[in-house]
This record gives C-alpha cells, sequence and structure tokens, in this order.
C-alpha cells in the first residue's frame, strides 16, 4: 500500500533546514558554508538490505507497483513519449489487466507545424499511432495530446515570472519543463476531477537506475534530475494533485533494487566486456572498471536488461544535448527577442547565471549544460 512519506520525491538539506527548490538551497548554502545534501528517500531506502537481490521476477515487481497505485487513486494519467520507461509502465498495467485512465503526450505543432522536429518526431511516429492501436483494445483510456506552445507563452507571459521561475524548478532550466508547473490544472478535465475530491495521479516514468563500480564494488545512486516532471511545488506537496514516480519510489523499493541488481549481474558475468551493449564508450547509467579502464553499459543495454518487453528498434529522438537549451524548444529560442515571453525567459535565466557559483556550473562559465546534478548517498549491491 501507498504510504504518505513525508518528501518521497527528494528534499535538500543546508545543516537543519530543508528546500525544495535547488537554488534557495545553493543561495543558503552559500550564506552559511554548510554543504548541501539532497536527502532522496533515505530513511526508507537504508532500512533495505541492498546487497540481497529481491526473490521477485521484475515484470512481477512491475505488476506489484501499477497495482498499489491504481488502488490508490481513482483517476491515473500516465506522461507518455512512447519511450522505454512510459512504454513498459503503460505494458504493465494493460499485459496485467490493471486500469490505467489516460496517457498524455506533449507536442509544439501549434509553433511549429512540423511533425518531425525534435519533440513531435516521437510523438507522431511513436505515441501518437501508439495510441490509435490502443483504442482497439483499451477503448477506455484516453490519449490526450498536450500541446505546450500556448501553455508556454502563457507561462512567461506575466511580469511576475521574470525572476520567480528560476526558483520554480531545480535542474530542467528550459522554457517547455517549467511552464508545465500545475499542468493538471490548467487542463479542464483533469481539473474537473481535482475538484470533484477525487485523486488525480500524475505518473511519471522516471528514471533508470545508476549503478557504478568504484573501488572494486558495484553501487547505486540516485541523481537527482527528476524536475522534468514535477516541479518545485508538486515536490514540495503544495499540489492538489499527486506526481508519482513509477520506479523511483519508496512504497516498493525492490524495483530499484532488482534493476540494480540485473545490471550488476550483467557485467558481472565473464568476458563482460565482450558483450552486446558494452564498450568504453561513456553512457550515463552503468559501468564496471577493470585495470582502471570503465566499460559502459549503453541506454539501449540497461532498457533491454531491466524492460523485458521493449522493442529496441522503436523510434526515439533520443536525448537533447542540453538540458536547458533543449531542442524540445527551438520555436521558443526562434522568437524575436522583444516577444515579451522570451524576455521574461532569458532575463530569469540571466539572473539565475550570476546568482550560481562557478563550481556549480557543469561547464564553466557556461550554462548551457546547467547545473552539477546532487547524487544521494551510496547504496552498495555486495558487501
Amino acid at each position: 500500500m501507498i504510504q504518505q512519506y513525508p518528501d518521497k520525491l527528494g528534499v535538500y538539506r543546508v545543516g537543519d533546514l530543508k528546500f525544495y527548490s535547488k537554488l534557495e538551497a545553493i543561495e543558503c548554502m552559500q550564506k552559511t558554508g554548510i554543504h548541501l545534501h539532497w536527502d532522496f528517500n533515505e530513511a526508507v531506502y537504508s532500512s533495505y538490505d541492498w546487497t540481497v537481490e529481491p526473490t521477485e521476477n521484475i515484470l512481477e515487481l512491475y505488476r506489484q507497483r501499477a497495482q498499489e497505485l491504481r488502488d490508490q487513486y481513482d483517476y491515473i494519467v500516465l506522461m507518455y513519449s512512447g519511450g522505454a520507461d512510459s512504454q513498459n509502465i503503460l505494458d504493465t498495467f494493460t499485459n496485467n489487466d490493471i486500469k490505467l485512465d489516460e496517457i498524455a503526450s506533449y507536442i509544439n505543432y501549434d509553433a511549429t507545424g512540423d511533425k518531425e522536429n525534435f519533440l513531435n518526431a516521437e510523438a507522431f511516429n511513436t505515441s501518437i499511432p501508439c495510441g490509435e492501436k490502443l483504442k482497439i483494445k483499451y477503448p477506455w483510456i484516453h490519449h490526450r495530446i498536450i500541446d505546450l506552445t500556448k501553455i508556454t507563452l502563457d507561462f512567461f507571459n506575466p511580469s511576475d515570472s521574470m525572476f520567480s521561475w528560476i526558483y520554480r524548478i531545480n535542474n530542467f532550466f528550459n522554457p517547455n519543463c517549467v511552464s508545465r508547473e500545475s499542468l493538471p490544472l490548467k487542463i479542464k478535465e483533469w481539473s474537473d476531477i481535482i475538484h470533484s475530491g477525487k485523486k488525480l495521479c500524475i505518473l511519471w516514468g522516471h528514471d533508470k537506475p545508476r549503478v557504478l563500480h568504484i573501488d572494486g564494488k558495484f553501487l547505486l545512486r540516485f541523481i537527482d534530475f527528476i524536475d522534468s516532471g514535477p516541479t518545485t511545488q508538486s515536490i514540495a506537496g503544495q499540489q492538489p494533485y499527486v506526481d508519482e514516480l513509477f520506479y523511483w519510489t519508496p512504497d516498493l523499493p525492490k524495483i530499484v533494487i532488482k534493476q540494480a541488481h540485473i545490471i550488476k549481474n550483467y557485467l558481472s558475468l565473464p568476458n563482460f566486456q565482450n558483450l552486446p551493449f558494452v564498450s568504453t564508450h561513456k553512457s550515463d547509467l552503468g559501468y564496471r572498471e577493470v585495470d582502471g579502464i570503465k566499460y559502459w553499459l549503453s541506454n539501449h543495454g540497461v532498457h533491454t536488461l531491466i524492460y523485458p518487453t521493449w522493442d529496441i528498434k522503436t523510434f526515439s529522438s533520443g536525448k537533447p544535448k542540453s538540458i536547458v537549451f533543449t531542442p524540445r524548444d527551438t520555436w521558443f529560442f526562434d522568437l524575436e527577442e522583444s516577444i515579451t515571453a522570451k524576455y521574461h525567459w532569458r532575463v530569469g535565466l540571466q539572473k539565475l547565471n550570476d546568482l550560481i557559483p562557478e563550481y556549480w556550473k557543469i561547464i564553466d562559465d557556461d550554462f548551457s549544460q546547467g547545473l552539477v546534478g546532487c547524487w544521494s548517498k551510496s547504496y552498495y549491491l555486495e558487501k
């Protein structure tokens, strides 16, 4: 059963103080000299023995997670890109006959008229065709297509957004992510559900496990890049709906523990360097180090291992190279400088750039790659 854990989407701690805004925490750290720490459900996760692999099959753990969400909420909306994370969630609900009320996908077609740009290509080639097929077998699952054009402009147009928006997002300082704040209150059907007193869940496919190999031991760490979905108001529990992470949840820690062991087991096989998906080409998600050389598991490899139903041939636009100047927002960046919304975003970004110490920027004197991520404590997968 889902528990009402406080701060289940993470909290930044500076001494005895806690913050939901990363920028506020950094400012406090600068004033006090006390190091900032990101606490992601440490009390819960630390109560588990991560060296013991759960006996359940990974598909069974996914099923358990879907069922506990269904039991808790009146209406569940899966934010669906058609990528590996969200597709696995969709498959989990449908393959186990657990009702899912809605899937929702983003586009910016009103701004671009282009079905093949970075954001729209994934929708028009993957999520929309999948939604059409779903209607045949599961007619009750509604597929909502959300065009972000007006939502983005409306968010940044008010003058009071000019300096405040940088405190309402923690890492993804791009227009489309921050403008989705309070999105369920902007969608009439979702707002009606909320105001009727029903429990609305916005479900996110965040994220893959980060399995590292340090000093000869495998371990897992969480990283604070979760605000491509929930923004600070929701992270603080200040919304009349709930953002839930399907995988990274204190309600069923066995999921991420099992995923981590699946990856560890693969990288522990004999001659693992010659296995599919393993190379010295750096990826983001996992590696094993031997004789000073890191052998990385590719994203495709992680998907194949932890999502047994995933089709590796599925079309994907891939991950953007910048989480600030993302190609999803090219239309916004191409607006005239005099456009109010763009001006307010630019002014806020400049303020953020001025406030942030250089060592917090991934690239010195260059804010294009955003802030350095905050890692959780380490959870060792072997003694």
